[in-house]
């Protein structure tokens, strides 16, 4: 019986390598086009407690699709220095600037202090 014979394992193992490689890049630089394509609203809160800081942060849309213009929006809840998006809508700007003063409003019932952040929006002279 013979035994099998293994395969040219340094060559697929480094051509895999890069290609992992390539795909992080892209993925890398998608992700910065797509941040490129937010701007903080005046509609955001920084809340403090004896212990904690955490941030609600509102973004609304750049990119628009087709002949459509941008309307969509974010959400951002940062708690112990991990930024998460909470709600997000594709149509409706106002939904989250609701959504943000609506948890500002449920943080300072469980004893934090809200206040809004004042961020420089990049559509002002």
């Amino acid at each position: 019986m013979k035994a099998a014979r293994p395969g040219p394992v340094g060559r697929h193992a480094t051509g895999a390598g890069h290609g992992a490689v390539l795909l992080v890049c892209l993925i890398a630089s998608g992700s910065a086009r797509a941040q490129d394509d937010w701007t903080a609203t005046s509609e955001s809160f920084l809340c403090k407690s004896a212990t904690e800081v955490r941030e609600i942060k509102t973004y609304i849309s750049n990119s628009a699709e087709g002949d459509a213009p941008a309307r969509g929006c974010r959400v951002d809840y940062i708690k112990n220095g991990t930024t998460q998006t909470i709600w997000s809508s594709r149509t409706n700007r106002t939904y989250c600037n609701g959504k943000a003063s609506q948890l500002a409003a449920k943080l300072e019932a469980s004893h934090f202090s809200c206040s809004p952040l004042h961020l420089q929006r990049s559509d002002e002279g």
